[in-house]
C-alpha cells in the first residue's frame, strides 16, 4: 500500500511539474523562443 501511494504521489508530482513548465513556456516563450528553438 505504501509503495503504491508513493508511486501515486510521484506521478501527481511530475503532472505538475507539467504543468508548471507548460505555464513557464507560454509565458516566456516570445522572448526565448530563438533560444529554445535549437532544443
Amino acid at each position: 500500500e505504501e509503495g503504491r501511494w508513493a508511486e501515486r504521489r510521484l506521478k501527481g508530482v511530475a503532472e505538475v511539474q507539467e504543468v508548471l513548465e507548460g505555464m513557464l513556456r507560454e509565458r516566456y516563450a516570445p522572448r526565448t523562443q530563438t533560444l529554445t528553438h535549437k532544443s
